[in-house]
């Protein structure tokens, strides 16, 4: 367990007992305060959970428009075992190439998992590419992603 979880533990710890002093003193009928101590559990619970979103987990949020897929581990599915496929994606939002890469969880794709290590082995060579969301889910492939192949020139430049 981390510190950072540790920390905000005993905050919300010590927030919930100056609650529960405070409803000590309070004049409101009991499942009143009961149902105020319960719901306070129960948003500390929820945001702990909405936490793990920031905590290096793979986030399942929808791709960027426009990013730069920077690395890939993907698992093919085993159907003996039962296990599906999964993609993980390290990806820079386009619009900003100052910001930190963030990890997305995809479901696997036979033809995405070839054209991802293809494009993969070509920027080990020098290339640039930028991948685009298509819309209405076109692109080839079911999640709507296409790749073009850019000139680092005009890497900045608006399409």
């Amino acid at each position: 367990m981390s510190w950072a979880i540790l920390g905000l533990s005993a905050g919300f710890i010590l927030v919930t007992a100056l609650l529960y002093f405070v409803l000590l003193k309070s004049t409101q009928p009991l499942w009143i305060k009961s149902l105020t101590l319960v719901l306070v559990t129960l948003f500390y619970w929820v945001q702990y959970e909405a936490l793990q979103q920031y905590a290096g987990w793979p986030s399942t949020d929808d791709l960027p428009e426009a990013f730069i897929l920077i690395a890939t581990d993907i698992q093919e599915p085993d159907l003996k075992r039962g296990v599906e496929g999964v993609m993980y994606w390290w990806v820079r939002d386009d619009r900003d190439p100052q910001a930190p890469p963030r990890v997305y969880q995809l479901p696997y794709e036979p033809q995405l998992h070839e054209t991802t290590e293809q494009v993969i082995e070509e920027q080990k060579k020098g290339s640039v590419y930028i991948a685009r969301k298509q819309p209405g889910g076109a692109g080839g492939n079911g999640l709507g992603v296409s790749f073009d192949k850019v000139s680092k020139a005009n890497r900045f430049k608006k399409p």
